[in-house]
């Protein structure tokens, strides 16, 4: 018989390992039934011995029959005690062939019986171990094909995840190069070129710091959205990170290639015309794109975005919300400007930057009243460099915060020094968006004025409209914050922006400059003249003073004084100063003061000259 494993209990194993049931019960009783026989049949031939001989026949055949009776009677009860055991041996054998849903009628409570009950309570037993068994290799099945299934999408899931970004779903920078490769192979066979479209959002960050990062990834994932739509089906949008992203338009016919592109760019540009929602917000965006093309500007993947890059910040150069077309010279210019970056870096370290200061009159007395801190750099090899060549480049690389931050320090030490010698100026300093929106910005105005010794009365900060208009209310909370210090706020370049008159209103600013491009039209220009007009009339109605910058003439400076302005700086009243030439300038000021009695008085007269 074949062997069989089945999961068994120490029960069943021990039942099933108990040796046979012997037949030496039916033997006896067979060799009873035969002593009997025996015994009868000697006593009945003895008594026919003694008694007549003629009952001999009839007596052989009374024997005959007990015998044959014997024999039945044996037989049926062999056949009664024997069934139980042979049902017993063929339920074992068919347990033993693995079938044990199988059961043995109990016809008895004897000994016999009694082994029938165990036989079927162990098959029972054992069928429900059975059951037991498959059941659960039905579930650790199941379980191993949702593990499985499990396994298969999380492995895909990491595979998008590899080559897709997270936040926008789209292809990140991994799987464009994939794709570009592709592209770029396909392009070759064909004669086809390959478009580049690298796009950078201008001023992304103010997002960030005004709203929040929530705010940002929110708008980041409404860009994508606008972008998959305004480009071809064929084409691929990628994101490689912060909001920079990439555009690839294949399979270009070189005849027709400058026009698809002109109108991708203009698909591009129109779907951010209007206005994103951010909860209650409803900020805008523009974008600076470079583009490069294979293979005329690049022969591999990694160059065609290198060279599109390239031609981006080339538009960003040009003002931002513009592109540009890669040209060769554009690599020549992009090195300048990461070496001036790294030449600033070191600069900042060397200590070669360095303040001069624009003297500020009183129109009405033309006495001095205060002064504007400018920047400037001493390079080793560059000589002297003006603030619109590296103030830009501050403000990009973060490195604004450190030199607003010296700049603030030094001349607040520097107008507390003349401040002893009797030179009582207010002190103003140029404030960036940049420096604004830093958390850290009210707390180094503090410590400036703290180690400096000077009272916040004498520091005024000027920021621009684009503050206004790009960050109202958080503009409102920090200046209100920087008003509570006793510090003053003036609107630098007033008239250039479309500065909103609600939130001027709200804002505690103290004076407002006129920009120096409405001071150059006086009395050359009626609309100059007219706005200038308005500006000053404005002011007053609000209570502020009025600042004119640029005044290089003596009638500018009469006209802006004849219309209420109330203080002026230009080169009619001087040139930004060293601290040496400013103290030699005070002193010759203060000479012809004593001498002509008012300085309005010394500036009518150098009209006369």
């Amino acid at each position: 018989m074949a062997k069989h494993t089945s999961p068994l209990n120490a029960d069943t194993v021990s039942s099933l390992n108990a040796p046979p049931v012997r037949l030496g019960l039916q033997t006896k009783l067979n060799l009873l039934a035969i002593g009997l026989i025996v015994v009868i049949a000697i006593g009945i031939s003895a008594f026919l011995i003694r008694q007549q001989a003629q009952y001999l026949i009839g007596a052989l055949f009374v024997l005959a029959g007990l015998v044959l009776f014997a024999i039945v009677v044996m037989l049926l009860f062999t056949r009664r005690l024997v069934a139980p055991i042979r049902q017993l041996m063929r339920a074992a054998r068919a347990v033993g062939a693995g079938k044990l849903d199988v059961f043995v009628p109990v016809s008895s409570s004897d000994e016999l019986g009694l082994l029938t009950h165990t036989f079927n309570h162990m098959t029972h037993r054992l069928f429900e171990s059975q059951a037991e068994v498959a059941t659960y290799q039905r579930t650790l099945e199941e379980k191993v094909t949702q593990r499985t299934k499990e396994l298969e999408v999380a492995t895909a899931q990491a595979y998008k995840l590899a080559q897709h970004d997270i936040l926008t779903g789209l292809p990140n920078r991994a799987l464009l190069n994939q794709r570009l490769r592709q592209i770029i192979a396909q392009a070759a066979r064909d004669g086809h070129q390959v478009a580049c479209l690298f796009l950078d959002f201008d001023h992304f960050k103010r997002i960030n710091d005004t709203l929040g990062h929530d705010a940002g990834d929110q708008l980041l994932q409404a860009v994508a959205q606008r972008l998959t739509s305004a480009v071809r089906e064929s084409d691929t949008v990628a994101r490689l990170g912060g909001d920079e992203f990439v555009v690839i338009l294949p399979g270009l016919d070189p005849d027709k290639a400058t026009f698809e592109i002109m109108n991708v760019i203009t698909r591009v540009r129109e779907s951010f015309l209007a206005p994103f929602r951010l909860g209650d917000q409803t900020p805008t965006l523009t974008c600076s794109i470079g583009v490069s093309v294979y293979p005329v500007d690049a022969a591999d993947p990694g160059a065609v975005i290198k060279q599109a890059d390239t031609a981006m910040y080339a538009a960003k150069g040009a003002g931002r919300n513009a592109y540009r077309f890669y040209t060769a010279d554009m690599n020549a210019r992009v090195q300048a400007r990461l070496q001036l970056e790294t030449d600033m870096r070191r600069g900042l370290m060397d200590d070669e930057f360095f303040l001069v200061y624009q003297p500020q009159v009183e129109m009405a007395s033309g006495r001095a009243c205060g002064v504007e801190a400018l920047l400037r750099w001493r390079d080793p090899q560059r000589g002297v460099i003006g603030p619109n060549e590296f103030i830009p480049i501050a403000e990009e690389s973060g490195m604004i915060q450190a030199l607003g931050a010296r700049v603030l320090r030094d001349a607040c030490r520097q107008v507390m020094t003349w401040h002893r010698h009797n030179m009582m100026l207010r002190l103003s300093v140029n404030l960036s968006v940049q420096q604004l929106e830093h958390e850290s910005w009210l707390s180094i105005v503090e410590d400036a004025l703290l180690t400096s010794g000077m009272p916040a009365r004498y520091l005024d900060l000027e920021i621009t409209e684009s503050v206004i208009i790009t960050h109202p209310e958080k503009a409102v909370a920090t200046l209100m914050k920087l008003k509570q210090m006793g510090v003053s706020i003036t609107v630098d370049d007033f008239g250039t922006g479309y500065s909103n008159l609600h939130y001027l209103a709200r804002l505690p600013i103290q004076a407002i400059k006129i920009d120096q491009r409405f001071v150059h039209g006086l009395e050359q220009n009626k609309s100059d003249e007219a706005v200038t007009q308005a500006i000053i009339a404005l002011s007053h109605s609000l209570g502020l003073r009025v600042i004119a910058e640029g005044v290089e003439t003596v009638a500018q400076f009469e006209y802006l004084r004849s219309h209420g302005c109330e203080e002026a700086q230009g080169y009619l009243i001087s040139r930004p100063l060293e601290e040496p030439e400013l103290r030699a300038w005070w002193k010759m000021q203060d000479e012809e003061n004593r001498i002509v009695g008012r300085q309005g008085d010394m500036w009518r007269q150098d009209r006369g000259k």
